[in-house]
C-alpha cells in the first residue's frame, strides 16, 4: 500500500518549474552525486614499493566526467583540473593514463555495481520494469563477402547493451554489454534476476524476442508478472515444466487482449532510456578495444542514471543517502 501511494503521489508531482530548475542545477548535483557514489568504492592496500597508483575513484569519476560532458580525454583535462583544486579527486589523471584505465577488466564489476546501487533511491517508486537492448556502434569493420553482388563487403562492428529499467523514471537498475550478435533472450534471466536481488518486481515486460515459457516462469517465481505479447502461430502449449505459467498468460492474453497490451505497452520506456543515453551522450563508442568500449557503455549508463537522480531530487523530492543504500544492497553471490 505504501509503494502505490507513493506511485500515486509520483503522477500528480509534474510540474515544468521544478523540471527547469532541474535542468538549470544539473551539472553541481552531478558531480556531487557522483562524487558520493565514487566515495563508496574500497581502494586496495598499496605497498610501500614502488609509485602509488592513481584511485579507482579517481578514474571512476574522471571517466564518467567525460561522458557527461561529452568531449575527447585531450578537452576533458581542463575540467579534471579545476575538480581537483575543488577538492573532488586526489590527482589529476593525464589523457593517455586515463584511456589506459578504460582497458581495465576490473572496472567492468565495478561500474554495474555503481549503477545498480545508483538506482535505488528510486526503490520506492518503481514496480515495473522493462528489457531490451540497443546496439552501440564502433569504429571498427568486418569484411564478409557479398553473395547478391558479389566481391567483398563492410559492415561496421556493434556492441550490445542489454538493459532493464524502471518504467516510471526510466533508470537502469540492471546492464551487461555483448557482442553484437549475442541472442537477446540468453540475457534475459540474469538481468531478471539482478534487478530482482534490489528491487520488487510486479510488471515485467519484453517484446516478442523473450517470448518464452521459462522467462515468464521466472518472473512468477520472482512475485511478479510478465507481459510480453504472444506470436500469431503460439498456441499456449510447450513441453516443458513451466507450461502452467506460461499457458496461463496465453490464456489471459486471448480473453483480455487490450488489457495485457496495456501493460506491455509500459516496455516503450526501456527505447525511451536508450533514447536519452544516446541523444545525451552519444550512440557510438570511440575506443577501439572491446574492454574499453564497454566501459564506455557503462560510464554512459551510469551518467544517464545520476542525470535521472537529479531530475527526480526536483520532481519527486527523493533523499539520496547512497551510505544506506549501499549498506543495504544485495550485491551478486
Amino acid at each position: 500500500m505504501e509503494q502505490q501511494t507513493i506511485l500515486a503521489d509520483y503522477d500528480r508531482q509534474f510540474s515544468w518549474h521544478n523540471y527547469n530548475e532541474s535542468q538549470t542545477k544539473e551539472k553541481a548535483l552531478f558531480v556531487n552525486i557522483l562524487n558520493d557514489l565514487c566515495s563508496l568504492l574500497e581502494e586496495p592496500e598499496h605497498y610501500k614499493v614502488g609509485r602509488k597508483p592513481t584511485r579507482t575513484r579517481d578514474v571512476i569519476f574522471s571517466l564518467v566526467l567525460k561522458q557527461y560532458l561529452n568531449i575527447s580525454s585531450r578537452r576533458v583535462q581542463s575540467d579534471l583540473k579545476l575538480f581537483k583544486e575543488a577538492g573532488f579527486l586526489e590527482s589529476e589523471i593525464p589523457f593517455n593514463t586515463l584511456l589506459d584505465h578504460l582497458e581495465r577488466r576490473d572496472l567492468k564489476h565495478i561500474f554495474k555495481e555503481l549503477i545498480e546501487i545508483s538506482a535505488l533511491p528510486l526503490k520506492e517508486i518503481e514496480l515495473d520494469f522493462a528489457i531490451d537492448s540497443t546496439g552501440f556502434s564502433t569504429s571498427r569493420y568486418k569484411t564478409f563477402f557479398n553473395m547478391k553482388h558479389g566481391g567483398e563487403g563492410k559492415w561496421r562492428q556493434y556492441r550490445k547493451c542489454h538493459a532493464v529499467c524502471g518504467v516510471q523514471t526510466n533508470v537502469i537498475t540492471s546492464v551487461e554489454i555483448t557482442e553484437g550478435y549475442v541472442n537477446d533472450q540468453k540475457q534475459f534471466i540474469p538481468l531478471a534476476n539482478d534487478t530482482a536481488r534490489n528491487f520488487k518486481i510486479r510488471d515485467f515486460c519484453a517484446d516478442k524476442g523473450y517470448l518464452s515459457s521459462k522467462n515468464f516462469a521466472l518472473i512468477k517465481e520472482l512475485g511478479g508478472q510478465a507481459y510480453i505479447p504472444f506470436k500469431k502461430n503460439s498456441s499456449g502449449k510447450c513441453s516443458d515444466n513451466q507450461r502452467s505459467y506460461f499457458k496461463s498468460a496465453f490464456k489471459f492474453f486471448k480473453a483480455h487482449k487490450e488489457e495485457y497490451l496495456t501493460h506491455y505497452h509500459k516496455r516503450s520506456n526501456i527505447e525511451s532510456a536508450f533514447s536519452m543515453i544516446k541523444r545525451r551522450f552519444g550512440n557510438n563508442v570511440k575506443c577501439k578495444k572491446e574492454t574499453s568500449q564497454d566501459n564506455e557503455i557503462y560510464a554512459k549508463v551510469l551518467a544517464h542514471n545520476i542525470c535521472v537522480l537529479v531530475q527526480e531530487i526536483f520532481l519527486n523530492k527523493i533523499n539520496i543517502d547512497f551510505k544506506f543504500r549501499a549498506e543495504n544492497y544485495v550485491a551478486r553471490e
